[in-house]
């Protein structure tokens, strides 16, 4: 441990006993006592009392007339007293709280004979959140087709997909009650999702479960730009939701949710089939509260079980599938008959989602001024995953099951020391194990057709076995002195890791087509062995015996001052030191060192040199300063400015952490193989023979190589400067709208490169333009690839977002009664970044991410980049004599698309990139690209069809004669509307809290209306959202096709002394097929209306 990490913890840890924690979890009312004069109160006593426990605090005010009270439960309702020596007691009853909100209760009192002047209680006078809360009440009106989360925190006008105001989603900060409940390693699968969505982050992820139960949450608080220092550990955005507690009452629920194929639409490909009996999703649960002891102690706890099934589409032979059943068939005897494998089916194939879930939660009123809260949660979790595409297919072999085990366990205790001094401390315990197991028997991973179709055991399913356990300390001590009210903190996560992963190490071969599979011709072979001698390099030995255990800190203190600085307006400076460290640095290969870097007169990307990498990273403190402000302007809340500034620092995924771990350049050995054009290497269908099976066929020195993965030197966790400015207008009956600005500059983000390339180039021409052709391989030296994460200073994002809603009570008669509420928000938001990290390894990071120098990506748009969206809500709840209510509520998004990339398919050649990710010169005319037939698909057909494509779309018809960039197509506008209808029966005049509800939701109601709307188009993620625009191939027109062909000669440069004309590049056009002559498809599911029924019983 590092002498700087040791001075902060030890400093830590003489703070904690006195203050901490990170993520609220609590309500705040605070406000001004004033006599009929206006003169502010001085000792008067504000007592408040949460009637569903009778859990009491109370307060006095300070020589201003202030107080306040922290620390309260959020939700109601509250009664609250307000009373004072010659002035008469004053109560104010049915007030609720939200989370994270600072309501100000304003009271003007009169003498004892006189009657109350004036109650206000008016909304927040804080620096607001920028977000969303969303309470119980929305939680169980508005739809929901999955029960989790992400239905509702889509209400955030500048998210999409969990990504929040252009970020990554794994760059998120997810807590329940305060702890944190992040997929700290972060290891999403590399295909992620069949319309391209990402993981949520949350831990199960893997699996798609939820980790806790949509019934145990009270409510919900997605921020994006909260100033309050408090906050931290995110870049993007931070969620937060509470759990319900026990109340002096039993109660309770038992609920079942489903669908089957009934409640689904038909095929949106033309066949108007029906998804099949393969389909169902099942939720059932039940939970049940009450007291221990009346007014003392509460339980409250639930059991909840999922059960999903749905079929794969695009099966072999299916309309628009990426394979042939010829070709399915011809590939599955192959391997039967030349090696006894069975590749498994090629047809119809169930996948399956299942989870329980176990969630029990005590709350102690331990005196006056102390609670105690205790939570436990239990998710064991575990489902398969395939999936087929129209680009992709996947035999069945490739299967694997992902299992989820996770224990959560938190500690809450919240003292009021005094009228001025409260705290809140917060320690948790998670504990999660992930592994992953296959069907059948152990064999390579095989990609035919650059990702077109996969069999054997997946790559990243032969080995991984995951462990992550996490102790997390918080608390915060808030001091109030006049108009001061101080807060003081730390927060701490202290992770032990153990990363059970090795990539490959079933190996993976590559084929450029299926004949050459078929024909034993790989492209190219990888795969990674042990070497350190510790571990037998077999599967079991190594997935029982995880090798690179590492240990994370994540440390911050914080200090804020919140001042009423006049009556209708805050300010709120603050300043946050946080702190990312490692028990112990990776071993790294001392002959990394040595090696000698190329020296090049031009050179085409810059990195750290050989010779200094150290492999030492983090061990630095971040200041992080803050400020916020709020300002009432008319003090009536009609017209309210916010915002401010700050600094916020979070944390990358710390599967990237393992990588460093792991490929050290000792401890595995890598195998990165390319045979020479036509030769014959037979597949070693057993891992255990990759080494020997390489060694044999292309040369000792084709498997002695080890990849190295290396941290940069002072490698500084994402850390971004993000301001906002925003305005409240509250007019007419129950209106507001709101303007907010939001602008992030990226300080540090992430950047990989491959460093073990000579940076010795040429160049051909494209048009007017020069392309870089590397030309001088790899060092020399023991290693296959030298991949470099880094830092870039490159990058930002802005939302502007326009906001109005309205919220109407009791309209109607006396015996119906109907509320309603409705928002509309549009979002115009753009997010440029260097390098888009939502892949697990360095090389993959690398390797597909689109650039025309892939060790030096430009700025350019986002994976992440949001563009126009349009979010609406419309609910409304008639009350019926009092007894029966019926809820109608729909939601609605519009959203411009989703970006993706046009790509050479290369192959390697010539840009020193490995895989399909370099952005191609898009030509201003037939003579700006040469274009050679393919097959019967002549040079003239591929450039009319090339061109119609370039006109079709407003970006490349714009950019003719340039080099497209990356992210910068888009996909059609995506129209979802959702709808739930519920109907509540009260059981029992006596006791209303029997009631059976009975709902309804439908997702895509479009598509229900007319199959051809509702679509939801997608670029699918195999290699990072791109499509292959063009093919390098050999020209027969030139004299010596070697020159240009991408096998035999891969530079496929201008040899010196040869005229330009007959020696460019040379390409065939790869047509698209998807919707409408393009190559994005739709999602064969979500496109699709889809139907729940939903029964609850409430007692």
């Amino acid at each position: 441990m590092s002498s700087s990490l040791r001075k902060l913890l030890s400093f830590l840890l003489f703070l904690f006993p006195l203050f901490s924690f990170a993520q609220e979890t609590t309500a705040t009312l605070s406000g001004r006592i004033t006599d009929g004069k206006g003169t502010p109160v001085e000792g008067a006593t504000v007592a408040t009392v949460y009637e569903p426990t009778g859990t009491k605090a109370s307060t006095q005010t300070n020589n201003k007339g202030l107080f306040v009270l922290p620390n309260l439960k959020p939700g109601g309702p509250y009664t609250v007293a307000v009373s004072y020596v010659g002035f008469e007691e004053q109560k104010f009853e049915n007030i609720n709280l939200t989370l994270g909100n600072n309501p100000d209760l304003v009271v003007g009192l009169k003498n004892n004979d006189k009657a109350l002047q004036e109650v206000v209680i008016q909304s927040a006078r804080r620096p607001a959140l920028n977000g969303v809360t969303i309470g119980r009440q929305q939680l169980s009106t508005l739809p929901t087709l999955g029960r989790s989360l992400s239905d509702f925190t889509r209400l955030t006008p500048q998210s999409n997909n969990n990504s929040f105001a252009g970020t990554n989603f794994r760059y998120n900060n997810v807590t329940l009650d305060g702890a944190i409940n992040n997929d700290a390693i972060g290891f999403s699968n590399s295909f992620g999702g069949m319309s391209g969505g990402g993981q949520s982050g949350t831990a199960g992820a893997g699996t798609r479960t939820n980790p806790y139960s949509l019934d145990v949450i009270q409510e919900v608080q997605v921020q994006l730009a909260p100033y309050d220092v408090k906050l931290g550990n995110f870049t993007g955005g931070s969620v937060n939701a509470v759990t319900k507690s026990g109340t002096n009452a039993i109660h309770g629920s038992v609920y079942g949710y489903g669908r089957t194929q009934a409640l689904v639409g038909k095929s949106v490909d033309g066949t108007n089939s029906k998804i099949g009996s393969d389909f169902h999703d099942y939720q059932w649960g039940a939970t049940v509260g009450g007291p221990i002891v009346k007014n003392k102690a509460f339980y409250i706890f639930n059991f909840e079980q999922t059960r999903r099934q749905e079929p794969t589409f695009y099966n072999a032979g299916d309309p628009g599938a990426a394979i042939s059943v010829a070709d399915a068939q011809a590939i599955k005897n192959t391997l039967m008959s030349k090696y006894g494998y069975d590749v498994g089916s090629y047809d119809k194939y169930k996948i399956f989602t299942n989870s329980d879930k176990f969630f029990g939660r005590l709350d102690f009123n331990i005196s006056p001024k102390s609670t105690l809260t205790l939570r436990g949660i239990y998710t064991n979790g575990w489902g398969n995953n395939l999936e087929r595409t129209t680009t992709n297919f996947q035999f069945s072999s490739t299967d694997f099951t992902q299992h989820t085990k996770n224990y959560n366990l938190v500690a809450e205790l919240k003292t009021r020391i005094s009228n001025n001094l409260n705290n809140q401390l917060n320690v948790s315990y998670i504990n999660v194990h992930e592994y992953r197991d296959f069907p059948g028997t152990l064999s390579p991973f095989m990609d035919i057709g650059s990702g077109a179709i996969w069999a054997g055991t997946w790559r990243e399913a032969s080995i991984y076995n995951m462990k992550q356990r996490t102790v997390e300390l918080t608390d915060n001590l808030t001091f109030t002195k006049g108009i001061n009210k101080f807060t003081f903190g730390t927060h701490n996560e202290f992770y032990n890791l153990t990363y059970g992963f090795i990539n490959s190490w079933n190996g993976r071969w590559e084929y450029s087509s299926v004949p050459n599979f078929l024909a034993d011709k790989p492209s190219r072979i990888r795969g990674a062995f042990t070497t350190d001698g510790k571990l037998a390099n077999n599967r079991e030995t190594i997935f029982n015996n995880p090798p690179n255990p590492y240990k994370v800190s994540l440390l911050s203190a914080y200090a804020q001052d919140e001042i009423s600085v006049a009556k209708n307006f805050k300010l709120t400076p603050g300043l946050r030191l946080d702190y990312s460290g490692l028990a112990d640095q990776p071993v790294t290969d001392p002959a990394l060192n040595s090696v000698a870097d190329y020296n090049s007169p031009n050179p085409t990307y810059t990195h750290t040199p050989f010779n200094q990498l150290t492999n030492k990273w983090l061990g630095k403190a971040t200041l992080s300063p803050r400020l916020g402000f709020n300002w009432d302007v008319n003090n009536n809340q009609s017209v309210v400015v916010r915002g401010g500034t700050g600094i916020f620092t979070g944390r990358i995924p710390f599967a990237w952490l393992g990588y460093a771990y792991t490929l050290n350049g000792t401890t595995y050995g890598n195998i990165d193989y390319r045979p020479s054009s036509g030769q014959v290497v037979p597949l070693a269908v057993n891992p255990l023979y990759l080494k020997d099976t390489v060694t044999k066929y292309g040369g000792a020195s084709a498997s002695n190589t080890r990849e190295v993965d290396v941290i940069d030197n002072n490698f500084k966790m994402p850390t971004i400067w993000r301001s906002n400015v925003a305005v409240d207008f509250k007019f007419g009956k129950g209106y507001k709208l709101t303007l907010d600005a939001l602008y992030t500059k990226t300080l540090y983000d992430v950047k990989f490169q491959q460093i073990n390339i000579k940076d010795s180039v040429q160049y051909y021409s494209n048009g007017p333009t020069q392309s870089p052709v590397y030309v001088g391989g790899k060092l020399y030296n023991p290693y296959s690839n030298v991949y470099l994460l880094t830092n870039t200073t490159q990058g930002y994002r802005y939302n502007l977002t326009a906001q109005i809603s309205n919220t109407t009570n009791n309209i109607g008669m006396s015996t119906h009664r109907l509320n309603t509420n409705w928002s509309v928000a549009y979002t115009y938001g753009m997010s440029k970044d260097v390098a888009n990290g939502i892949r697990n390894s360095f090389q993959s990071n690398y390797e597909v991410n689109p650039a025309i120098i892939p060790s030096s990506p430009v700025l350019s748009y986002s994976n992440f980049d949001l563009r126009h969206r349009i979010v609406a809500t419309l609910g409304g709840t008639m009350a019926w004599n009092g007894t029966n209510s019926t809820s109608l509520a729909f939601f609605y998004s519009g959203q411009s698309g989703s970006p993706y990339s046009v790509v050479y398919a290369s192959g390697g050649a010539p840009f020193g990139n490995a895989a399909n990710a370099n952005l191609p010169y898009i030509p201003k005319s037939q003579s700006d690209i040469r274009l050679v037939d393919k097959g019967s698909y002549t040079a003239a057909q591929q450039w009319a069809d090339l061109n119609t494509f370039i006109e079709s779309d407003s970006y490349l018809r714009m950019h003719r004669g340039q080099y497209a960039e990356r992210n910068a197509l888009r996909t059609p506008w995506n129209h979802e509307l959702d709808v739930k209808l519920m109907h509540e029966f009260k059981l029992s005049r006596k006791d209303k809290s029997k009631t059976l509800q009975l709902s309804l939701d439908i997702f895509n109601v479009l598509n229900l209306l007319n199959n051809d709307w509702g679509h939801i188009a997608f670029v699918t993620n195999v290699n990072n959202y791109t499509v292959n625009l063009l093919t390098f191939a050999a020209d027969p027109s030139v004299t010596n096709p070697a020159l240009i062909d991408p096998v035999k000669n891969p530079t496929g440069i201008i040899p010196i002394g040869k005229p330009s004309s007959g020696y460019l590049p040379a390409f065939t056009f790869n047509k698209p097929t998807g919707v409408n002559g393009q190559y994005y498809t739709v999602d064969p599911l979500n496109s699709r209306w889809q139907g729940q029924l939903g029964v609850k019983f409430n007692f």
